[in-house]
């Protein structure tokens, strides 16, 4: 089958890491349009992933999730559709990855007569979005063939803006296992001391720089443990660049610049994990998956994370690891030196997370479901149904 991936950014946030596991399995009659030349790029081409870039007017890059979708950008919509839709029609099927690739793609199907599956990687929320977004998302979700959801939240929220339940799939992110779990206890102290941290407990958190992520409720739980240092890994995506200045000022404003270090966006998560004892994930708004948990499962890590979206589905509370109130400075604290100070409790935690992220969120059987859904029959709209059948 030959598959259309649209995606509208190129930087590496969670739903692009996704995707370039997804592209892997198709990439020998697909190729990958992006709305930006970026890092997304490159990786897809290290991997023989062929790949093209219809630019993005600049009235629809600056569009974020709670600004309004301005006059001016209508046109160029209809003009990037239009080239979208030239491209799909040498494809079976049109795959978004994104909301505004979503919207895009569907209005490209109305031309191509192409069929939309849109993979909704966002929980579709007042907290999240806007009101403009939320109805470009009502849209596309009516004029997609075959939605694709990456967490049980992700649905919920799906259903309850859309009343849609009919051809909606749930297919969990999934990561190369093997990269997980495989340095040796010298090689974590090493990378240990090469970041600049000593013995004292390392707390990792993972991920964009973003005020919903909650990197400042880190923060301040780090000034409630003197004993704990503190590792923040990831840069501003889309626009947060205020925010992440905003951390830098309450390191030095709240005495931790002993303890804490940042360290920009890194490829080499697995070998970052392994140097940690603990892996934090603070989001205070609903997680539409959480991939940073998965990683520190399988890393064997006891993960601490909040109470709040698709963490719900990954962990199993006390278990494979640990949950906390989204928010709530002091159970963050709690629960992280509930975890350092149980050693032996903390590396059960670790080895029992670690099999059940092996378990449930391999590539292989994320491939086994994504072909069971692509190989369904799909009802463009007002065209007959296409089969892949023979």
């Amino acid at each position: 089958m030959k598959i259309l991936f649209v995606d509208q950014t190129a930087k590496l946030g969670g739903g692009e890491l996704a995707l370039l596991e997804i592209v892997k399995h198709y990439r020998t009659e697909s190729k990958v349009i992006l709305f930006e030349d970026g890092p997304l790029v490159s990786e897809l081409q290290q991997r023989d992933v062929p790949v093209g870039i219809i630019k993005s007017a600049q009235s629809i890059s600056c569009i974020r999730r709670s600004s309004r979708i301005p006059l001016t950008s209508v046109a160029a919509m209809v003009k990037m559709a239009r080239d979208l839709a030239v491209e799909a029609k040498n494809f079976d099927y049109i795959f978004a990855n994104s909301q505004k690739a979503g919207l895009l793609s569907v209005l490209a199907s109305h031309l191509s007569k192409k069929p939309v599956i849109w993979y909704l990687h966002d929980i579709l929320t007042s907290e999240h979005f806007g009101r403009a977004q939320l109805f470009a998302a009502k849209y596309t979700a009516r004029r997609s063939n075959q939605i694709l959801v990456n967490s049980e939240a992700t649905r919920d929220s799906l259903i309850a803006l859309t009343s849609r339940e009919k051809d909606v799939h749930l297919v969990y992110n999934a990561f190369d296992t093997a990269t997980y779990g495989r340095s040796s206890k010298a090689e974590n102290a090493n990378t240990r001391r090469q970041l600049g941290f000593d013995k004292r407990p390392l707390v990792g958190l993972f991920g964009r720089l973003a005020p919903w992520k909650g990197q400042d409720v880190f923060l301040r739980a780090l000034t409630q443990m003197p004993a704990v240092q503190g590792m923040i890994v990831g840069s501003p995506l889309f626009g947060e660049d205020t925010y992440a200045e905003s951390l830098r000022r309450d390191v030095h404003d709240f005495g931790l610049s002993e303890r804490v270090k940042f360290l920009d966006f890194q490829k080499d998560i697995p070998s970052l994990m392994g140097a940690c004892d603990v892996v934090a994930h603070t989001s205070i708004a609903p997680e539409p998956f959480g991939r940073v948990v998965v990683e520190g499962m399988l890393a064997g890590k006891p993960v601490v994370a909040s109470q709040t979206g698709g963490p719900n589905e990954i962990i199993e509370h006390g278990v494979t690891g640990v949950l906390y109130a989204p928010g709530d400075v002091q159970a963050l604290s709690h629960s992280v030196m509930s975890v350092i100070d149980n050693p032996e409790a903390a590396a059960t935690m670790g080895r029992c997370g670690r099999e059940s992220a092996l378990r449930r969120f391999s590539l292989e059987g994320m491939y086994t479901r994504l072909d069971e859904v692509i190989q369904v029959p799909l009802q463009t709209v007002g065209h007959p149904i296409l089969s892949t059948s023979p």
